[in-house]
């Protein structure tokens, strides 16, 4: 009775012992780093971030983004575009992915934002193994900013100096401030009156009653200042002059006219001169952005040509750049006062900006590009006559002309120019490339190109292939997971930007964008994940001049000591050690006759013991591969044995061959192999030999050797227990 206790506490240490017979060094950190991936990947949602907003008019420097998480989810990325209307049509936008990846759900962005710009923005959710979500919906957003299109009368009434401004959206209130001098947030500065923003005009008028004893028919400098729903206040906006009429006060000047884009170099404003000769003139001028100042006064001297054979003068500003709309105002004065003013906006001939061709796929499937620009400025102005025309022309990649056509404005908001669906080197020749754009009005003209090449096709890549399963080289160091780099090459007659799209057999995807150069480093692989590459020669609308190339499932060489790990899991006991068994097969293996054996041996009671002396054997979900255990008494001791033939509960990894330990009553003893160890097949080959493991306190001492054959040749390593 002795000899069977001390054999039933041999198989009591061998069952329990044996299963972890590779790993008795306890587990490492990365593996299981792997394993918290495997579970978060398959609870990762597809579905965009949802409740997207952003903040308006909240902040003067900054707009916060906030959205929900999204499950499984490691980072997100943001992308931002802007316009100047609130209303665009959002398929027009231009979107830049932001430099900054955020592990939260909210993203302060307060980079080179500006007032009167408006920025949409929208969110992805991503795994650190390549998977990603849809795009969420966009959220809108603008900094707190003052009104910039204000103007105060001059000489209209002589009571009442009336402030008019156009309204910032998502503004709450306005305060208003005047001064007599032109630095209204002085110390002279003093409060007007607070007016509620409203929701029924896009301008807001306040008229100011003044001061009839002080401020009569003096300038007086109003600014504002807008308050946000957070109370914040913005920065106070530019001055703008007014003031009263004054009797006796010359009357209102007469302008025969000011050029609007008639000149490329100046504007000039047209006159009639007073007959009386004691009057003289004041020009102010301002644009967006900008304060007003004195540009011509007859009172400092300055002085005007002779009026012509019709008595009119003409003032002539050079001093003004194009692209810019400017607001003039003409006053008469005499030792009296000034006048009512006369305001007048003039600008030069400008070239269009902000050219942009957009990739367009429309609902029908029609592919092309959507011609969009900034107009010229003036090209909304309905006193003019004769309208601006724009002469569009077109060149290939060559730089060849393809057709020019002539467009009258207000039939320009959007031009489409259709792409074949599929492209050939003949029909290629003849696309857009790029566009001049030129302005005309009567006998003027300007130019304008488009800043960016429309992105062609790729040169085609004759070759492309990656690493599989190759030796490390010096100074390799594997990533997080244990994984060493994949190298991507390609072959190609040109040096290019490419687009190295990554599927993986665990289904994630993954794009890697190299500037330049025939190849590329993989550094964020996983263990048991076979990896096609495939290389992106095709344009915007995904057309190829020919096939576009892959390089087949490839992976890289792992860690030594990872390798025994994720064998001991897949192949040698995926009853008790589930990290790398996949997760629909976990529960089976828990409740396999083996995983029911062991546990016999692990129990407590004698009774419950002597059920681990028995047989049982089971198949892998893959290849139908069979793993055996046996245990049986052995005199004073006792031997269990496995037996593997094809076995590996996955696809790519797989294990032939058989171990056995015989174990005394001292709880010293033996392993060995009748097949000379065990041979790892599939992704990782390699043979693991016992000849350096004996077992002494019921557990492994020694190491064993491992000879792994890469793609490139063989190396052996001695990884200890």
């Amino acid at each position: 009775m002795k000899k069977f206790y001390i054999l039933v506490l041999c198989i009591i240490f061998f069952v329990s012992c044996n299963a972890s017979i590779l790993m008795n060094n306890g587990e490492i950190e990365k593996t299981e780093k792997v394993e918290n991936n495997e579970e978060k990947e398959s609870s990762f949602s597809k579905k965009g971030p949802e409740h997207i907003s952003a903040t308006k008019a909240y902040y003067k420097d900054r707009i916060v983004i906030r959205w929900s998480s999204v499950e499984g989810a490691d980072f997100y990325t943001l992308e931002r575009a802007s316009s100047d209307r609130i209303d665009v049509d959002q398929t027009l936008l231009v979107w830049k992915e932001m430099d900054e990846t955020v592990e939260g759900t909210y993203f302060v962005d307060g980079e080179n934002l500006e007032k009167d710009e408006f920025y949409f923005y929208r969110v992805q959710a991503h795994t650190y193994e390549g998977k990603h979500s849809d795009v969420s919906q966009v959220a809108l957003g603008s900094i707190l900013s003052s009104p910039s299109v204000i103007s105060a009368s001059k000489g209209k009434s002589s009571t009442n100096i009336e402030i008019e401004w156009e309204q910032v959206p998502f503004v709450e209130t306005y305060k208003i401030y005047k001064s007599l001098l032109p630095n209204v947030s002085g110390l002279e500065s003093e409060y007007v009156a607070t007016i509620d923003a409203s929701l029924d005009t896009k301008e807001l008028v306040y008229s100011y009653e003044i001061d009839s004893e002080k401020e009569k028919g003096k300038e007086l400098y109003f600014a504002i200042v807008a308050i946000g729903a957070t109370n914040e206040m913005a920065d106070i906006s530019l001055p703008r002059s007014g003031y009263t009429l004054v009797p006796g006060a010359p009357g209102t000047p007469e302008v025969v006219g000011i050029t609007k884009g008639d000149d490329k170099d100046a504007i000039t404003i047209s006159f009639r001169k007073d007959s009386d000769d004691d009057v003289n003139w004041i020009i102010k001028r301002y644009s967006l952005g900008s304060s007003e100042t004195i540009v011509y006064s007859g009172e400092y001297g300055d002085k005007l040509e002779d009026p012509d054979e019709n008595g009119v003068l003409h003032f002539v500003d050079k001093n003004v750049k194009s692209g810019v709309e400017y607001t003039y105002s003409l006053t008469a004065y005499n030792s009296l006062g000034p006048s009512a003013a006369v305001t007048q906006v003039g600008y030069l001939l400008s070239p269009v900006s902000n050219i942009s061709l957009l990739p367009l796929v429309k609902e029908n499937g029609d592919r092309g590009y959507l011609l969009t620009f900034k107009e010229s400025i003036g090209s909304g102005d309905e006193e003019r006559e004769e309208k601006f025309k724009y002469t569009i022309t077109r060149y290939n990649k060559e730089g060849v002309q393809v057709d020019s056509s002539v467009y009258n404005e207000g039939s320009i908001s959007s031009l489409f120019f259709p792409v074949a669906k599929t492209v050939t080197p003949e029909s290629e020749k003849n696309e857009l490339y790029y566009v001049t754009i030129t302005v005309s009005l009567g006998e003027l003209s300007l130019d304008a190109s488009s800043s960016e090449r429309i992105p062609m096709m790729k040169a085609p890549v004759k070759s492309i292939a990656a690493t599989k399963n190759e030796k490390r080289k010096d100074g390799e160091v594997p990533n997080s997971n244990g994984v060493y780099p994949v190298t991507v090459t390609w072959a190609s007659d040109v040096d290019e930007e490419r687009t190295i799209k990554r599927v993986g057999s665990d289904g994630s995807e993954k794009e890697f964008v190299v500037s330049s150069g025939f190849s590329l480093l993989d550094t964020s692989t996983l263990p048991l994940v076979t990896y096609d590459y495939y290389i992106d020669t095709s344009d915007v609308f995904g057309r190829s001049l020919g096939e576009i190339k892959h390089t087949g499932p490839s992976y890289a060489s792992i860690d030594e000591t990872l390798l025994l790990r994720i064998m001991e899991s897949v192949s040698l006991k995926p009853f008790d050690n589930q990290k790398y068994v996949p997760d629909g097969y976990k529960a089976y293996w828990k409740n396999s006759k083996i995983a029911t054996l062991v546990s016999y041996g692990n129990a407590s009671d004698l009774s419950t013991q002597m059920k681990a002396l028995d047989k049982a054997d089971d198949k892998d979900h893959f290849r139908g591969g069979t793993i055996t255990y046996n245990a049986k008494m052995e005199g004073a001791g006792g031997a269990i044995y496995f037996t593997y033939s094809s076995f590996g509960e996955n696809e790519n990894l797989w294990l032939d061959g058989s171990y056995e330990m015989h174990v005394n009553a001292s709880g010293t003893g033996s392993a060995s192999s009748s097949t000379d160890g065990l041979d790892l097949k599939g992704m990782y080959e390699a043979h693991i030999s016992l000849e350096k493991i004996s077992v002494s306190k019921k557990a492994f001492v020694g190491s064993y050797v491992v000879k792994v054959t890469y793609s490139d040749g063989e190396e052996s390593y001695e990884v200890g227990v």
